[in-house]
């Protein structure tokens, strides 16, 4: 009798890389990128993508770049608009316009909303192989965050006399 084992298919990476100026943007966008699951790297400009070809196909590119910029790298960027994710403080109708002509659909403006980034990031379609991402029910907090409570347990929020728990 012959047994044939399969391997499992060995899960791709989903990587971020985020480009922007403000340090504390680029740490707070890395914080909500892991808890979704994301590898994240941040880069200078445009050109550090062109090494990592495969990765920003199972992953995202979010950026905080003047519209020139992203004209000038238009060529590179048009291989990957679908995963590109523009990050700006305001929103016109000529900077739609002008995107739209480029292929990008996909702007957020800043500060970033956590939530609204989880919806543009659902988004986007990820390639066989590459884990998307899973945030459970709408509503419903993940078992981990919830504190389990017995119906017949008493719980005491009363603070002690003394302050000390004593």
């Amino acid at each position: 009798m012959k047994f044939d084992i399969k391997t499992p298919m060995k899960e791709k990476l989903k990587w971020a890389f985020i480009l922007d100026k403000d340090e504390f943007v680029r740490l707070s966008l890395s914080k909500i990128l892991k808890k979704y699951g994301f590898q994240v790297e941040e880069i200078e400009d445009f050109s550090q993508l062109e090494k990592r070809k495969k990765d920003i196909g199972g992953g995202v590119i979010l950026a905080d770049v003047e519209i020139d910029v992203l004209e000038k790298g238009f060529p590179l960027m048009r291989k990957w608009n679908n995963r590109f994710i523009l990050m700006t403080p305001l929103i016109t109708d000529e900077l739609n316009l002008r995107l739209k002509k480029m292929g990008i659909h996909r702007i957020i403006k800043k500060p970033v909303d956590p939530r609204l980034l989880r919806k543009v990031i659902r988004e986007i379609s990820f390639p066989k192989g590459v884990k998307t991402l899973s945030f459970g029910e709408k509503g419903k907090v993940p078992i981990s965050f919830r504190k389990e409570v017995k119906l017949h347990e008493e719980v005491d929020f009363s603070f002690p006399r003394n302050g000390f728990g004593d």
